[in-house]
Formats: structure tokens, C-alpha cells, sequence
């Protein structure tokens, strides 16, 4: 009885010291471990856009970067998810930011598209995508912030709006490659999740 007491007496020292930090943790790695979604960072695939090629989609790293090089044009898709936003405490389905560089080598400017993509229908299994912002750079890496960079694509007239969606679609930027990219970034985020929940299991595990 008495080192039950002892036994039962570290215990509950731990769990103080703890604060219940390493069950609740495997609780949760236990919930996440229940989906399909695999544990490693899957790698970008889109069938529908195979002109398109992976530059950057390091399994650490929250972005993704595109590249599709075509008639002496070059067209560089940077792309990663935007931040929660819930409403009544609820999270909304999540969207992907996505920034489209249009360019041809050694020509200037570079036109920029700032784009969101975002599910379409309860399922999640679709995507569509839309216009934020057109911009032009005299490079990729030139932010432009101290000059006029045009008013919101909303306010622009309907028919130019039109005629600049129809310009990226028939660059590769279409649906299905904004699907593509949002499922994979989820996928993406999911495993980094994961990942992340057991390196602090492993580390609070260590005082037990």
C-alpha cells in the first residue's frame, strides 16, 4: 500500500508537471493518424497540367513554387495556404494564395496575378480560382511598393476582367490546376501536422 501511494504520488507529480501536455497530444496524433493523409509531405502531382514543372516544394517548407516555360514565356506559379478564418468559432474551408508571374527572358515587365483558389461544394473535392490584383514588376523580385500598382481587379471593367482570366487560362492557369495545388498544399500542411505532434510527443515522452 505504501508504494502504491509512492507510485500513484509520482504519477500524479508528473501529470502536474505535465498538465496532461503528453495524453493529449497522443490523442490528438492518434486522431490524425486515423485519415488516409500519409504521415511524409507528398510530392506536387497534377495530370491535368503537365506542362507544369516542380521548382521548389521542400517537405519543411509551407509554399510551393511552379514553373511552365512555353513560346519563349515563362510562367512561374508561387502558391501556399492562407490563415484559418472561422467564424462563430468555426473554421471556414481553407483557400491557397496564389501569386502568377508571367514573363519572357530578357523582356520587362513581369506581369503579376495575385489569385485565391478555393473549394467549391460541401465535399471540398473541387477548386475554382480568382483574380485578386494585376501587377507588373520590373522583375520577379521587385516587390513595387513604393509605386501605383492599379486599382482591385473587381473594379476593373467586366470585359477586361474577362479578357485577363482568359489570358491565364490560356497559360495553364485554369481550375483543375488550382484544385491540384489547394489539395496538395493540404495534404501538404496535414503531414507537416503530423509530423510536428510527434516530435513533441517523442520530447515530452522523455520525462515519463
Amino acid at each position: 500500500m505504501f508504494l502504491r501511494r509512492l507510485r500513484t504520488s509520482a504519477a500524479l507529480r508528473r501529470g502536474a508537471t505535465d498538465g496532461g501536455v503528453l495524453a493529449a497530444l497522443r490523442a490528438e496524433l492518434a486522431h490524425e493518424l486515423s485519415s488516409s493523409t500519409p504521415s511524409s509531405p507528398p510530392s506536387f502531382h497534377c495530370e491535368d497540367a503537365p506542362d507544369f514543372a516542380t521548382v521548389s516544394d521542400a517537405p519543411r517548407a509551407q509554399d510551393v513554387l511552379l514553373l511552365r516555360r512555353a513560346d519563349s514565356e515563362e510562367v512561374l506559379v508561387s502558391a501556399l495556404l492562407a490563415p484559418l478564418r472561422f467564424v462563430d468559432q468555426e473554421p471556414l474551408p481553407r483557400a491557397a494564395l496564389m501569386k502568377v508571374f508571367v514573363s519572357k527572358p530578357g523582356a520587362t515587365p513581369v506581369l503579376r496575378f495575385d489569385c485565391r483558389t478555393f473549394p467549391i461544394g460541401e465535399d471540398g473535392g473541387a477548386a475554382g480560382y480568382a483574380i485578386d490584383a494585376v501587377r507588373y514588376h520590373s522583375s520577379a523580385r521587385d516587390a513595387g511598393e513604393d509605386k501605383y500598382e492599379g486599382p482591385h481587379f473587381r473594379d476593373l471593367d467586366p470585359r477586361l476582367q474577362a479578357a485577363l482570366q482568359e489570358y491565364l487560362v490560356v497559360r495553364g492557369i485554369n481550375s483543375k490546376l488550382a484544385g491540384s495545388i489547394l489539395h496538395h498544399l493540404l495534404q501538404k500542411e496535414h503531414a507537416q501536422y503530423v509530423n510536428w505532434l510527434k516530435t513533441l510527443e517523442e520530447t515530452f515522452a522523455k520525462d515519463h
